[in-house]
């Protein structure tokens, strides 16, 4: 037989990272010498300790036994009530365990760590990035994130979510898009920093303080030119110029001289056949006036109809594709009016939302361009050579849609053609 008591309240507070201790009295009311043994039972096991951990009594002996909470700093102890058990247990009685529960009230602490993936990017247009955050704490926090540009509205930037709930132990990825307003097509690349400034509250009633954090990235815009193309096309002048001299000092005085000689002997030809010509023509005369007023007839009836010629057609065809996993396109298409055939000239991509995915453009079957819709907001291709779609045959744009854009569930791509309308 024994009997235990609790010493002090049951119900305590420790922060993590810090100490709380509360003591058992464990009484033998045997009549025998026994051995007791106190443990811990519940989620605190792992972070409390038991001195002594077991114990030999006399009769009517009896020992204070302490108890030592120790909750880690960590995200592996949440903030909020843990209910333990202390047990003693006999070893002459086993039946005659006793269990003391003690409430411990852990308290909340906020960690917020961030980093920006990369860092620094190089683009003529824009650059995508990634803000990782993760709540190192052991509360949940609401953490909201403010875009700044130091520069003073020289760059867009672009998030695909501005707040969330952030839970222990769990990180959370944002999509940051950054476009400089201004392009430039030749000087030294310019550097354009900017910063995400995170400020976070928890989630649930509690008087933990966090401090604001400040994430700075750096997108180093570049000149459209490359560096080649003015070295390039000063050497295409240069070859020009070498070619028209090639052409007026050597080929072209050789030409002249051949065509000279030609037109000599097809003088002489022309003056024979000028004179067998002038025998014949008084015979064929009067059939000749004949025949010009015939032909003149005719020509005045085919004049009168002229050939069909083709118009101008201007259309857009939308999409409104569900995600996929499969790596699957849905077809989009448009047939011209009247099952006639179309010559494109222009064909302009647009991904207003940021949807991410793949687009293709075809004729019927064979595709004529594919392309990533992260790639683009707006996209022109200009064809010198227009893209014939023969008649009866349908132009189709077909979507793969990964993740759709931020406010929308499906992807919603376009495309918009400037064709002509064969007759």
């Amino acid at each position: 037989m024994k009997t235990t008591t609790l010493l002090g309240d049951p119900s305590l507070s420790v922060d993590p990272g810090e100490q709380v201790r509360r003591t058992i009295r464990v009484h033998n009311t045997g009549g025998v010498v026994d051995r007791f043994t106190v443990d811990v039972i519940g989620d605190a096991a792992a972070w409390t300790e038991v001195t002594p951990a077991a114990v030999n009594l006399l009769p009517d002996g009896h020992v204070e036994v302490d108890v030592v909470f120790s909750p880690p700093r960590s995200t592996a102890v949440l903030a909020g009530q843990h209910h333990v058990g202390v047990r003693v247990r006999s070893r002459e009685d086993p039946d005659s365990s006793s269990v003391e529960e003690v409430v411990v009230e852990v308290g909340a602490f906020a960690e917020l760590d961030a980093e920006l993936l990369p860092s620094r990017r190089r683009s003529r247009r824009g650059a995508r990035y990634r803000l990782a955050v993760e709540n190192s704490g052991n509360t949940p926090m609401r953490v909201g994130i403010d875009p700044f540009d130091p520069e003073d509205d020289l760059v867009d930037i672009r998030l695909n979510r501005e707040s969330f709930t952030l839970h222990p132990a769990t990180v959370a990825l944002v999509a940051v898009k950054v476009r400089p307003y201004r392009r430039f097509l030749r000087g030294e690349p310019r550097p354009h920093p900017f910063e995400l400034r995170l400020a976070a509250e928890p989630a649930v009633e509690s008087d933990v303080e966090w401090t604001p954090l400040t994430v700075k990235g750096e997108l180093v815009q570049e000149r459209l030119l490359p560096g080649w193309v003015l070295p390039v096309l000063a050497l295409l002048l240069v070859l020009a110029v070498a070619l028209g001299a090639l052409w007026f000092t050597v080929v072209a005085p050789g030409i002249k001289s051949i065509a000279s000689e030609q037109a000599s002997g097809a003088a002489a030809d022309a003056s024979l056949a000028a004179s067998i010509a002038n025998a014949a023509a008084d015979k064929a005369n009067g059939s000749a006036q004949d025949a010009a007023a015939d032909l003149s007839s005719a020509a005045a009836i085919t004049s009168t109809t002229p050939p069909p010629t083709p118009s101008p057609l201007s259309f857009r065809v939308a999409t409104f594709a569900a995600p996929t996993t499969d790596g699957s396109f849905q077809r989009f298409g448009y047939a011209a009016p009247g099952g006639k055939a179309l010559e494109i000239g222009d064909i302009v991509l647009q991904n207003p939302r940021g949807d991410v995915g793949y687009l293709r453009v075809l004729i019927g079957e064979t595709v004529l361009l594919e392309t990533g819709l992260a790639n683009f907001h707006d996209l022109t291709y200009a064809y010198s050579t227009r893209l014939r779609v023969p008649a009866g045959q349908q132009l189709v744009v077909a979507v793969n849609c990964v993740t759709p854009g931020q406010g929308s569930a499906r992807c919603t791509a376009a495309a918009s053609f400037s064709a002509m309308l064969q007759p």
